[in-house]
């Protein structure tokens, strides 16, 4: 009977009872958040992308922000920042810097849904508490104090979602499928200002276009990377 009932389901459109996970609901709305935004994120979205009604996801979880707060940790996890070349050689800490606040950048590139949402932090989940455990025990390990250690990981970080916010953007802009047409249209758009009035902007035209058709984030980045904040 049960096997009839899952048969006549699929033969609808709809999934069988009982067959989604709580995996699978993150899944869905981390796929909502690279295509949309989490804060448009609905459980009648949700359940339209998984073929479910919303009482299915409501099996496992209280409610939206609990859903939430999965999807980032999700996030977190699958970006995997602290895993690269570098992890075998954290006293190099700068170059492991580099590399994991740059792995951060094109995640969230790649999913500007979730940025909304990052800078709360009691929406901290396992993975983004052990990545965050990560990247504080490198900056100690290399002779900063737990005051140095925090306000690194907060300037670093901040710079890299403002950076990535301005990147998904400007990604999105006219010509942007093609970088050279992207960058000749900024250009032009530049060079129609009136010189009289903003001659250094004109000037400027070629270089504006080339950073606002890709944000350079690793020349801000190792600025950062080679100040020294003291306590």
């Amino acid at each position: 009977m049960a096997g009839a009932r899952q048969q006549k389901a699929v033969a609808s459109g709809k999934r069988p009872r009982g067959s989604l996970s709580r995996e699978e609901i993150l899944e869905a709305g981390l796929l909502i958040a690279k295509r949309d935004e989490l804060t448009r994120l609905t459980m009648k979205k949700l359940a339209e992308e998984l073929r479910v009604t919303a009482m299915a996801i409501y099996r496992h979880f209280e409610n939206k922000a609990e859903v939430i707060d999965g999807v980032l940790d999700l996030f977190v996890r699958d970006a995997a920042v602290t895993q690269h070349a570098a992890s075998d050689d954290p006293e190099d800490w700068r170059r492991w810097l580099f590399l994991t606040f740059g792995k951060m950048f094109t995640a969230l590139v790649e999913t500007p849904g979730v940025m909304p949402f990052l800078s709360t932090a009691s929406r901290f989940g396992p993975a983004a508490t052990a990545a965050l455990e990560a990247i504080l025990a490198v900056l100690r390990e290399a002779g900063m104090s737990e005051r140095q250690a925090v306000d690194t990981f907060a300037v670093i970080c901040a710079y890299t979602i403002g950076a990535a916010g301005l990147a998904s953007t400007w990604r999105d802009a006219p010509g942007a499928g093609d970088p050279d047409e992207g960058r000749r249209q900024m250009r032009l758009t530049i060079e129609s200002t009136r010189r009289t009035h903003f001659p250094h902007v004109v000037d400027a035209a070629s270089n504006l276009a080339r950073i606002l058709q890709r944000f350079p984030f690793e020349i801000g980045l190792e600025a950062l990377l080679q100040r020294e904040l003291r306590d």
